[in-house]
């Protein structure tokens, strides 16, 4: 894709089976346009025998921070990284499948 051709980016319960995390949002970072944002989801299910060994022994809190990282150290341009759970609850408990996501802006105009 041309540099500067999206204005959003989802990277949706893949993270865990990157090799190459930072290149990828490096990557991610010259398509987006300025001010454009990602999203990146996941969950703490997984293909044990496919995910990357950073992930495997870390929990929620450490995937969300991991994600956070690979974001910032990318030298991608990117800001106001934040996380979110998403997950479904019915009181304390998570109904289903947990769901969090990490977002970001790329640096760049943004209009008042």
């Amino acid at each position: 894709y041309e540099d500067a051709s999206f204005d959003k980016v989802v990277c949706q319960l893949s993270i865990d089976y990157l090799t190459r995390p930072l290149d990828v949002m490096k990557e991610v970072s010259r398509v987006l346009k300025p001010a454009g944002r990602v999203a990146i989801l996941f969950s703490n299910r997984l293909f044990i025998q496919k995910a990357v060994g950073l992930w495997t022994g870390a929990d929620d809190i450490d995937h969300a921070y991991t994600v956070g990282a690979y974001l910032h150290f990318s030298n991608g341009g990117y800001e106001d990284i934040k996380s979110k759970d998403l997950s479904q609850r019915k009181g304390k408990l998570i109904v289903g499948d947990p769901l969090y996501v990490v977002t970001a802006a790329k640096r760049g105009y943004r209009a008042s």
